[in-house]
């Protein structure tokens, strides 16, 4: 599982939605948004894009995140859930691999796992408003902050909070950090694009 194919998928799939809607770049860009130069990046496989533009791209669509990232079949659909490899950190230790992900009356929830290397991060953009992660770490120590709020979670520890605010993920141990989470992802409005 690598990243690049990540970026693919979401280049197919992001093209592929937009065309079926009929929408041009400009439109999709401006639900999502985005500006127009990144969706141009994204749809030619060329810009490395953050998990909150994702989602928002996602949203704009109408499609779960993990419609956005797997691989779809021929017909556009997308396959049974396999874990995919999102997130690739700076050390190769890193990694933020979706398990599964279901959607129900507009909301959708998340089955990561995650691994962050010692002295690694990840930094996070806020979710849509409304939306919370649930996280529990297996080993070593997860640093979680958000605005000036620090939490350090032990192994056997978890954690709920509200992911519409930007916060990190680090490792400031000497072990590896391996923790789960579940992401609960309130769907946001697409804005009226008077058309």
């Amino acid at each position: 599982m690598n990243t690049d194919s990540v970026l693919a998928n979401v280049s197919r799939n992001v093209r592929h939605a937009r065309r079926l809607r009929g929408w041009s770049q400009e439109r999709l860009a401006g639900a999502a948004s985005v500006s127009r130069r990144m969706l141009v990046g994204i749809e030619t496989g060329d810009s490395n894009v953050s998990l909150a533009t994702l989602d928002r791209l996602a949203a704009a669509l109408g499609l779960s995140f993990a419609e956005l990232v797997r691989p779809a079949d021929g017909e556009g659909r997308p396959p049974r859930a396999t874990p995919l490899q999102v997130w690739q950190g700076a050390l190769p230790d890193s990694k933020g691999i979706l398990m599964e992900s279901l959607t129900h009356n507009g909301q959708t929830v998340e089955l990561w796992v995650w691994r962050v290397a010692p002295g690694d991060r990840y930094d996070a953009e806020a979710d849509a408003p409304g939306s919370h992660e649930m996280v529990w770490v297996t080993d070593g120590e997860l640093v979680l902050q958000q605005g000036e709020r620090v939490w350090r979670l032990a192994a056997g520890q978890s954690l709920t909070f509200h992911s519409d605010i930007d916060y990190s993920y680090r490792n400031e141990g000497t072990e590896t950090v391996r923790f789960s989470k579940n992401v609960i992802v309130a769907a946001p409005p697409v804005p009226y694009s008077g058309s």
